[in-house]
């Protein structure tokens, strides 16, 4: 399982490297068009990037902790009946982010198969594009699995983030 604590960490490094060129995609464009330039599919690219944010992240969010929850009923329940509601929302969540993945992985693997490429100006495969989407969302469910099993052999599900551990949370 440290295997895929470095994985989801990875994947997250390669998250924000994607809002990092989107911020240097759109700087470098502002410059451009002020010198009465610009770059071909710039708006795809950095829609690309952002899709590519988003799902990069999943996993490590999960991990840290960082997604939202809903608490207030869990709060309420007896400890046993609140772990048990903990693992079968993790099951569950495995699950359906499982099926997710296969969805998302169908979808790339058409674009494969038809040599799909983008409508803009510079003609780029999709299945490009669309990779890290799906490498994102095995990935997720990949962390939610590791979670439910994590929470069935009463291990930690979550990694404190620094500066939570410097308070002692």
């Amino acid at each position: 399982m440290l295997l895929t604590r470095h994985l989801f960490n990875f994947c997250g490094v390669l998250a924000a490297l994607s809002l990092l060129g989107i911020a240097v995609l759109i700087l470098a464009q502002i410059g451009l068009r002020f010198m009465g330039g610009q770059i071909p599919s710039a708006d795809d690219f950095a829609a690309w990037g952002l899709s590519a944010s988003i799902f990069l992240a999943l996993p490590a969010a999960l991990m840290h902790g960082d997604h939202i929850r809903v608490t207030s009923l869990r709060q309420v329940m007896p400890v046993k009946l609140g772990h048990f509601a903990d693992v079968l929302a993790a099951g569950f969540a495995a699950f359906l982010m499982g099926w997710v993945a296969w969805a998302i992985f169908g979808y790339v693997q058409e674009s494969w198969t038809y040599k799909d490429v983008s409508q803009g100006i510079i003609a780029v495969p999709l299945w490009i594009p669309q990779a890290p989407m799906a490498f994102g969302a095995v990935l997720f469910a990949l962390a939610f699995a590791e979670r439910t099993v994590r929470l069935i052999l009463g291990l930690p599900v979550e990694i404190a983030a620094p500066q939570d551990q410097m308070r002692g949370e």
